[in-house]
């Protein structure tokens, strides 16, 4: 009995011709696989690693390029995390101004002028007395509200505060009078009712 055990297969009608064509190329691929993994084994029982090829100056230059464009990409996208940090915690703050704003829209007649220094220069807000009083011992707090000027109360000013403290102009810390002060002494005097300073 000469032949292959494919040909007798083939010629007993067990297996058709393309069927036995597609199991020789299996059994020739694995054998290829075989052979592949001997070579790879024998470099890993030496336990040495291939030595990396010397990089060409063009790739060096292409590697470093790249490197660099990385690292110009981090520091845009930093830069725009912060920008948007920025720009809601400045909306953060709009806010709590807007909601606690008690400054008067309308002014009235008996609105007084209150002083004060913003900055290198002086301005001034036209308060209604109560409020002028109110700011003076530090019950309310003048805030700047992107150029704009708004009474807000300690606790809210105290929020803002925290947030950015660039944006109180006006804080008389609510002050009780030390024992031994000259407050005492000149609280027997009377201030005339319309002395302004």
């Amino acid at each position: 009995m000469s032949g292959s055990l494919k040909d007798q297969l083939l010629q007993a009608g067990l297996v058709t011709p393309d069927r036995a064509r597609k199991l020789e190329r299996e059994k020739k691929a694995e054998q290829q696989q075989k052979r592949q993994g001997k070579g790879k084994g024998k470099a890993k029982g030496k336990h040495q690693a291939p030595e990396p090829k010397p990089l060409s100056e063009a790739e060096q230059r292409a590697r470093e390029a790249q490197r660099e464009k990385a690292e110009k990409d981090r520091a845009q996208m930093r830069a725009i995390a912060d920008k948007a940090k920025e720009k809601a915690l400045r909306a953060e703050i709009k806010q709590i101004i807007t909601q606690n704003d008690q400054r008067t829209k309308k002014q009235s007649d008996d609105d007084v002028a209150y002083n004060f220094v913003h900055g290198k220069r002086v301005k001034r807000l036209y308060l209604p007395p109560a409020q002028r009083d109110q700011v003076s011992r530090g019950t309310l707090v003048i805030v700047n509200n992107d150029g704009q000027y708004s009474l807000l109360p300690r606790k809210a000013a105290e929020k803002v505060k925290k947030r950015d403290p660039k944006r109180i102009i006006v804080d008389h810390q609510e002050k009780t009078p030390e024992p031994g002060s000259d407050d005492e002494y000149y609280a027997q005097f009377q201030v005339p009712d319309d002395l302004d300073w």
